[in-house]
């Protein structure tokens, strides 16, 4: 049981991994291609690169940019939305 559980968690992080790579338009340090390869090739250290290394918004525990989360939180949509009063 204990191999099964370890196998469905490699499995899931490196799942996990694939997919957020291939929605990510531009990763950071290497190419799209070359991360899926690094994801695929190292079941465990790869997404672990992954995640450390090749995503942009960093961790994954939050946002690390500064873009707004909603309509009402952008300025110029507010400024836009006051102009047509």
């Amino acid at each position: 049981m204990p191999r099964f559980a370890l196998f469905v968690i490699v499995f899931g992080l490196t799942l996990y991994a694939l997919v957020d790579c291939v929605q990510t338009p531009t990763p950071r340090h290497l190419s799209k291609g070359i991360w899926l390869v690094v994801i695929t090739l190292l079941p465990v250290l790869g997404p672990i690169l992954w995640l450390l290394y090749g995503r942009v918004t960093g961790g994954g525990w939050g946002r690390w940019d500064d873009s707004p989360s909603g309509p009402d939180d952008d300025p110029s949509f507010m400024r836009d939305l006051y102009k047509t009063r």
